[in-house]
């Protein structure tokens, strides 16, 4: 089949930094792999050669309220030769989603989550001190590089906060709304990230999504808009499909991009015909992945963020150019 390629151009406003050191400029994300199914998929990304790794969520199908199974699930995904030589080439954060927070579906009231946010910090190899080890949820951000070359990762949890569905439901929780609102807006990094396990910007779909918490979504996009705070990229996974999606600056004051990379190996469900006015192009449903590739020679700084087929071959494409915001 024909790929098609989509390619648009944007200026993002950034705050000015000063010159640091180099930083990653080949980002990896991708969701969604079952640890029993084979992942051939791990090595094309190996071959891609990233220098960050970002899971979005149902890392393993875990599925279960025990403990135990979730650890003999995540040691079968740890253990697989790919993802081992994946671990040794560059360093791997993320996110969960519902399968791996323990059942379909669930948010705060699932009884396994404290249980489960211990066997997935051990996934990940998080230091015993690490906050994330005795805060409720998994959010945190990362940082990469100083200066111009800077990146600054945010790994929501839209899971362990997560009221049941509904026009005024919240899906962060007071503390994680509070910790997203203060490091993004005093974010000193050139280039912002929002990683969210299940997509933002689509409405039309009836699966998981922010737009079921339409308040929530409603106060994200505020923030976004906020003239102090830094314009993001979004990306998310889940659906078992792939698409980019894109709002205009009526949002949030630049046009706002979401990449949504799904699935490793648990492709075929998505939908091809699926209704989502705000995408660009067509969606992709075969076994993919996603990476943001940063040229930070060029001025103004340039993302080019893409979806790749399991042959590393880019079948969605988006090219981003991101310059300083200018002194009021």
């Amino acid at each position: 089949m024909k790929n098609f390629f989509l390619l648009s151009t944007l200026i993002l406003s950034l705050p000015s930094l000063t010159a640091g050191e180099e930083s990653v400029s080949r980002i990896v994300f991708a969701s969604c792999c079952h640890e029993s199914k084979p992942a051939p998929i791990f090595q094309t990304i190996i071959d891609f050669k990233p220098e960050l790794f970002v899971w979005m969520g149902d890392n393993i199908y875990g599925d279960s309220p025990d403990v135990d199974v979730l650890r003999k699930k995540y040691a079968i995904q740890k253990n697989r030769p790919e993802y081992q030589t994946l671990m040794a080439k560059c360093p791997i954060i993320g996110t969960w989603d519902d399968h791996d927070f323990g059942a379909n579906d669930v948010g705060e009231k699932y009884p396994s989550k404290e249980q489960s946010q211990q066997a997935y910090l051990d996934f990940f190899n998080e230091p015993a001190n690490s906050p994330r080890r005795t805060q409720k949820g998994i959010y945190t951000h990362k940082d990469y590089g100083t200066g111009k070359k800077s990146v600054r990762v945010f790994l929501l949890d839209t899971r362990y906060f997560r009221q049941d569905p509904g026009p005024q439901a919240d899906i962060l929780g007071a503390d994680q709304w509070n910790w997203l609102e203060k490091n993004l807006l005093d974010s000193p990094a050139a280039v912002n990230i929002i990683v969210s396990s299940i997509q933002v910007i689509p409405e039309e779909h009836r699966f998981e999504k922010w737009a079921n918490f339409p308040t929530s979504r409603e106060r994200l996009f505020k923030l976004l808009a906020n003239p102090k705070c830094p314009p993001v990229v979004l990306c998310s996974g889940d659906r078992h499909l792939a698409e980019i999606s894109q709002l205009p600056s009526t949002t949030s004051g630049y046009p706002l991009f979401e990449i949504t990379s799904s699935a490793i190996n648990r492709s075929g469900g998505g939908n091809p015909k699926e209704i989502n006015r705000h995408r660009q192009g067509a969606v992709f449903t075969s076994s993919n992945f996603g990476s943001f590739v940063i040229d930070w020679e060029k001025s103004p700084v340039t993302i080019t963020a893409s979806v790749h087929d399991q042959t590393g071959q880019p079948v969605r494409t988006a090219v981003i150019s991101v310059a300083p915001r200018k002194s009021s």
